[in-house]
């Protein structure tokens, strides 16, 4: 299988229907995978078979097939790249690092305090709300990476420039999300949206740098159970507490911790996390390019 980057490129109109094509295909599975597993009752379950078992293959495949049976710019296995254990390793340590040194913030600086349960949890009941949220932010890594830092960063970049590419791709990928909000108040959805660029950046400059879209994938899964769902979370409520593994209530009224109320993913402290991988990265292939230069010549 040929497996080199070679870009076809594409007019403005083909790239805005193609990009259009793949948000509504990676929705359509979505919509069908949960009509799918409607009839499960018990909703562990219902979770991993549709977003692990349905999802992320049936993702994966339309995507791969769209853009190799009617994209055809690039060939669609080069987003895949070749994983190897020492990277993987790599990647997952700075994933876990990431959220890790957020919390720690929060925690040693006494912004964030334990929130106890009135409701205690069984073992059984912490092992059903990780397997569900492990399930959601493992599907949610995998089908977006591959959608966005995927098949629409090829497609824009067909005719445009890294940079540019980066942020198109960042700035939709931040338009997408403004679909969770229950409230669309404009403060809310700036928030999501610069929130989204500069998550999606970082998430891009994994892929750019490594040209493996599971590294990225590997970095979105990790810091999406650390910040969306259960698992850990700064509860607002004492019943949203008692629905959380680790609950913790945020202590701080700034607004450059706790986004006017929308929680520390969109803080300040975060956007620090990811500037500065992205600086990182950024370095690391400046060096590399120089390096090469040097061993031209």
């Amino acid at each position: 299988m040929n497996t080199s980057l070679t870009l076809k490129p594409l007019s403005a109109g083909k790239i805005g229907l193609f990009t259009i094509s793949c948000i509504l295909i990676f929705i359509a599975v979505a919509i069908v995978c949960d009509m799918l597993t409607s009839w499960i009752h018990f909703n562990v379950l219902k979770i991993v078979v549709r977003e692990l078992l349905l999802r992320v293959p049936l993702t994966i495949i339309s995507l791969h097939l769209f853009a190799g049976k009617i994209i055809k710019a690039y060939n669609p296995a080069v987003i895949y790249g070749k994983l190897s254990l020492v990277n993987i390793l790599k990647w997952t340590g700075i994933s876990f690092l990431l959220p890790i040194a957020v919390w720690l913030f929060y925690y040693l600086f006494h912004f964030i305090t334990p929130l106890n349960h009135t409701v205690l949890l069984s073992g059984n009941d912490k092992l059903l709300i990780f397997i569900k949220w492990i399930s959601v932010s493992l599907a949610a890594g995998l089908t977006e990476e591959i959608l966005f830092r995927g098949h629409l960063f090829m497609l824009i970049r067909s005719r445009c420039s890294t940079t540019l590419t980066i942020f198109i791709t960042s700035l939709i990928f931040g338009l997408v999300h403004i679909a969770m909000l229950s409230s669309f108040d404009p403060f809310s959805v700036g928030i999501v949206v610069l929130g989204g660029i500069i998550a999606g950046a970082m998430f891009s400059w994994v892929y750019f740098y490594t040209k493996v879209i599971w590294y990225a994938a590997i970095v979105h899964f990790i810091w999406d159970v650390f910040f969306i769902g259960k698992i850990i979370a700064v509860s607002v409520s004492q019943k949203d507490a008692d629905g959380t593994i680790w609950a913790f209530k945020l202590t701080s009224h700034s607004l450059l911790l706790n986004s006017a109320g929308f929680g520390i993913e969109a803080s300040m402290p975060v956007f620090a996390v990811y500037s500065t991988l992205i600086a990182v990265l950024y370095y690391l292939y400046k060096n590399r390019l120089f390096s090469k230069a040097i061993s031209l010549n």
